[in-house]
């Protein structure tokens, strides 16, 4: 369904994230569930910002955190990601983790939907 009068006026704009963090200390499951959860938490709490766990689910030293927001501009969203990125490297500090990569991206719902269309 297109709604052709409300495409020009509000912009929806889309911000992901992966990250990818090693945790070295993590002896099970149940200490890599612990430290994504206290990482997706915490960003939950500071950003409200959607958070996932994205795998792999068979090891213990390592995981893939996603993470999601929307808005209305691209500015907003960069900065947003910028200070998500900021408090990730701040929790690394503390010992828990180690992160291997931060690759977040901001892009416009238009690309994709007009994408769909075709």
């Amino acid at each position: 369904m297109k709604y052709a009068d409300a495409e020009d006026e509000s912009r929806l704009w889309l911000a992901a994230a992966r990250l990818f963090i090693e945790i070295p200390y993590a002896e099970s499951l149940k200490d890599r569930r612990h430290i994504v959860r206290s990482v997706t938490d915490g960003a939950r709490s500071r950003f409200a910002i959607s958070a996932a766990d994205l795998g792999p689910a068979d090891a213990h030293k390592k995981a893939v955190i996603g993470f999601a927001f929307c808005g209305s501009s691209q500015s907003e969203l960069r900065e947003r990601m910028a200070n998500l990125e900021k408090y990730l490297f701040f929790r690394e500090e503390e010992g828990e983790f180690e992160i291997v990569r931060f690759s977040p991206e901001v892009f416009n719902y238009g690309d994709i939907s007009d994408r769909q269309d075709k």
